[in-house]
């Protein structure tokens, strides 16, 4: 394919002076930038990370209780003084063996939930990165051609001018030249505040001031998917975060479920008070207390929601499997459409309109063709490119929200994705 690309891009050597002195804007450094400067990623990472640290206090006794009392007890008998005792006490609730666990590893489940959410939103926000770098290369290519097209028309608008001056040609292949090139210019104006707003957004998901300003950028490599759609599929089902955070949601169910279960089971307190006084021995209490449900209801109606929730919890999961695998299929059918399309255009039908403006051309500028022939190969020539480009992002666009929803970088050697391929989901995410 390079052969054709260099037959091509021959004609527009000079477009690389445009930028000249720019340094290149590699993708991977983009990505490595939004993922650690981004706040929305930063701040899913955060919850994730609070999520995680409520584990262990989940799943820990509450601080017991220390309480000192000074007292005066009052005798009852005139003239005689009032008894002076000190009070030290101490209590502990125990709740009932498993309630405390089952509090931990819900609060396990909510981690992993938060964790999944956290790799989806990275992935979003990854994506929408990804695809603001290729816009930038749309819109660099929309300009170059623009620049390109204006010096083409300026020199056809001579050759019409000097022809009209030799009664070769009317005035209307002047004005319709003319037409042109006002169009354009402004083409050219349009595309390059579109660049600018692209790069606003780009910026804007670096964390970096929106006039900065970005390098030149590249196009996505044509390359075949590494795999099958049914091994890409496994590998979405291994690694979608969206699907993962699903069934994360079913496994926090059961443990809510087995949780409320413990609800009718009673919990246990312990008592030690120490009495001093200043004229005898000290004295002592123990004491043993049970905490029990004595209002059903509660337990009951809060053990039969969360039997609902395992129930809603499986179906969300479904539905998000079903998604997971239509969005795989169909963007793995987009993807291969837009590759096969840019590769035909590439190889056979930019090669053809180039061929035909450069013929057209060169036969208007020797007399022997007409200025609409020219212009028609010339805006087939354009909308080529045009059309070239748009699948070129296309193709880049699809595979990107493949990879989204695979969860996983297909661009990795193929034995790497057969090997993630072939983790066991249990092992592979804990």
């Amino acid at each position: 394919m390079k052969r054709y690309a260099v037959a091509f891009i021959a004609v527009a050597a000079f477009a690389g002076a445009l930028r000249a002195g720019e340094p290149p804007l590699a993708l991977s450094d983009i990505l490595k930038r939004v993922q650690d400067a981004n706040p929305e990623i930063i701040a899913a990472r955060q919850t994730w990370r609070v999520k995680r640290s409520e584990i262990t206090p989940a799943g820990t006794w509450e601080n017991p209780t220390f309480s000192y009392a000074d007292e005066n007890f009052p005798s009852g008998a005139a003239g005689v003084p009032a008894e002076k005792i000190k009070h030290y006490r101490i209590e502990q609730m125990i709740p009932f063996p498993g309630k405390l666990s089952g509090d931990a590893k819900m609060k396990y489940h909510e981690a992993l939930i938060a964790e999944a959410n956290f790799q989806a939103k990275m992935l979003e926000i990854l994506m929408d990165a990804r695809m603001r770098y290729y816009q930038l290369y749309l819109t660099d290519q929309k300009i170059i051609l623009a620049h390109q097209s204006l010096d083409l028309l300026k020199d056809a608008l001579k050759t019409a001018q000097a022809r009209v001056g030799s009664n070769q040609s009317s005035a209307s292949d002047v004005f319709m030249a003319q037409t042109e090139l006002g169009k354009m210019k402004n083409e050219l104006l349009e595309q390059e505040q579109e660049h600018i707003m692209i790069q606003i957004e780009l910026n804007t998901l670096l964390n970096q001031p929106t006039e900065t300003v970005l390098g030149t950028t590249q196009p996505p490599e044509l390359a075949d998917l590494p795999l099958p759609v049914a091994d890409i599929d496994a590998l979405a089902r291994e690694n979608d975060p969206d699907y993962l955070s699903a069934m994360h949601e079913i496994n926090h169910a059961k443990a809510m479920l087995s949780r409320n279960r413990l609800e009718f089971a009673p919990d246990f307190g312990f008592m030690y008070e120490q009495e001093e006084t200043p004229d005898g021995p000290a004295g002592r209490q123990i004491g043993f207390s049970v905490s029990f449900p004595l209002w059903f209801q509660r337990p009951w109606k809060e053990y039969q929601g969360a039997k609902e929730h395992v129930l809603e919890a499986q179906a969300m999961s479904q539905r998000m499997e079903n998604e997971v695998v239509r969005t795989v299929h169909v963007e793995y059918t987009e993807t291969n459409m837009h590759l096969q399309l840019a590769r035909n255009y590439l190889s056979e039908i930019l090669p053809a309109a180039l061929s035909n403006v450069k013929i057209a051309r060169e036969q208007y500028a020797s007399g022997d063709g007409d200025f609409v022939r020219l212009l028609e190969a010339f805006r087939t020539w354009i909308d080529v490119h045009n059309a070239y480009q748009e699948q070129l992002y296309q193709y880049g666009e699809h595979w990107s929200e493949l990879e989204r929803w695979v969860g996983v970088d297909l661009s990795q050697p193929k034995a790497t994705l057969e090997q993630e391929k072939s983790i066991p989901q249990e092992n592979h995410h804990h």
